[in-house]
């Protein structure tokens, strides 16, 4: 029974006195103006009592509680062609690969890097020995100049008590000696600060070199996709294509290629009306049934409620929040993307008297129930409670083992009148 139905159900559930109205007086001339054999065909079903569970249904569409997507890797030579895709709905574990794109263009690179970085290397070990060699030749003459320092210096002490122009000249070539040495030095010195400096710039360039290597393989690594956990292969779509990706696309760097779902736990997502959502909260029982199999049932339990309202189609103001059910246990048939029939459980009231929603009708400010007593159908007044999506609870007007229609037979008695001519009542 819906809200528009009965708009002021909830106005009703306080004790009245049943007093009647002409409404009821003329519900009730209308049924004594027909016989009994004119309502036989009225369907009828018993008031029932017992366990009621207040609960609403909404449908709902499975999905992995985890999942993990693959995207297009990102770099210099990452938009390139898809060679490979793993068949959807293929079972993967850890490690297998799932997409492979074309290397062509990156192994090319990768080639060249290490041609280049073989051929820096080798003049790196040219370097070396040309500097290993000048170094030798000039702490050779370093020690030439020494040898040379200390024969002045002895020839300094042989001449000391000769003639002036021997001490003389033999001071000369004490100095011309020293200075020698300190050249020796120098040269030394200099030569191997442009040493290091060579030999740093050589090193950048290998380390360069060495560096868009390593890029190149991490980028050729990343271009053969492999499953980071177990999952089922699903494909994503191209926006590009307007279609799902396939072998021969060019995704661009980000771009979703493949979800892998992990199958162990399930969820459904529903999307529930803004006039019931204020009754749903975390931990509520639910039971959730397949569309495409009917007969497989099974528990969940409300795991999030949505706290911001999304508009249900452009056509309608009505908002909706989305509600997720964690089913409980595991069964290979669950797939994502199937669609569900979830019926969430608010609370359970042990023992109610209650009756199908088709068989409560609002009369002016009543509501009446069609009681069938002697064999015709009587309008009585009833006080509703709790409902679902079927039932609805009668607390007050009814015992348990009645009888009551499934239609309004006013209705169908006031038919004849309103064409003029009399009709049996619809089955």
């Amino acid at each position: 029974m819906s809200n528009k139905r009965f708009p002021s159900l909830r106005l009703l559930t306080r004790k009245r006195v049943l007093i009647p109205s002409a409404i009821t007086v003329v519900a009730v001339f209308l049924l004594l103006s027909f016989s009994s054999h004119e309502f036989a065909t009225v369907a009828t079903t018993e008031v029932r009592q017992g366990p009621f569970q207040v609960s609403i249904k909404v449908s709902g569409e499975l999905r992995a509680a985890q999942s993990f997507t693959m995207t297009a890797p990102r770099g210099r030579f990452a938009q390139t062609q898809i060679v490979y895709l793993i068949p959807e709905g293929t079972t993967v574990k850890t490690g297998d690969v799932v997409v492979r794109f074309a290397t062509t263009e990156i192994d090319k690179v990768i080639l060249d890097k290490e041609a280049e970085l073989s051929l820096l290397k080798s003049d790196y070990k040219k370097l070396q020995a040309d500097q290993e060699s000048r170094m030798l030749d000039l702490r050779s003459s370093q020690r030439t100049s020494e040898l040379a320092l200390d024969q002045a210096q002895l020839q300094m002490e042989k001449v000391k008590f000769e003639s002036e122009v021997a001490r003389k000249e033999a001071e000369i070539n004490f100095e011309r000696s020293k200075l020698n040495l300190e050249q020796a030095k120098r040269r030394i010195e200099s030569q191997q600060r442009v040493d290091r400096s060579e030999d740093m710039k050589a090193r950048l360039k290998m380390q360069q070199v060495q560096s868009d290597l390593d890029r190149a393989h991490g980028e050729q690594a990343q271009l053969i996709m492999k499953a980071p956990m177990p999952g089922l292969v699903v494909y994503e779509m191209n926006w590009q294509t307007g279609r799902k990706i396939a072998i021969g696309d060019s995704p661009w760097p980000g771009m979703s290629i493949v979800s892998l779902p992990d199958l162990s736990r399930m969820q459904t997502v529903s999307n529930v009306n803004e006039v019931d959502i204020s009754k749903v909260t975390d931990g509520q029982a639910a039971v959730v049934r397949l569309d495409a199999f009917p007969d497989k049932i099974f528990d969940a339990r409300v795991s999030s409620v949505g706290t911001i309202g999304q508009q249900k189609d452009r056509a309608s103001s009505n908002k909706t929040f989305e509600v997720v059910l964690d089913i409980e246990g595991r069964d290979p048939i669950l797939k994502p993307g199937m669609t569900t029939s979830n019926e969430i459980i608010m609370a359970t009231i042990p023992d109610a008297l209650f009756v199908p929603m088709e068989s409560v009708f609002e009369k002016g400010d009543k509501v009446v129930v069609y009681r069938v007593e002697r064999g015709s159908p009587r309008p009585v007044e009833v006080q509703t409670g709790e409902k679902n999506s079927n039932f609805i609870v009668i607390t007050q007007g009814l015992r348990a083992g009645d009888r009551v229609t499934l239609r309004d037979p006013t209705a169908e008695a006031a038919k004849p009148s309103a064409q003029g001519k009399q009709s049996p009542a619809e089955p």
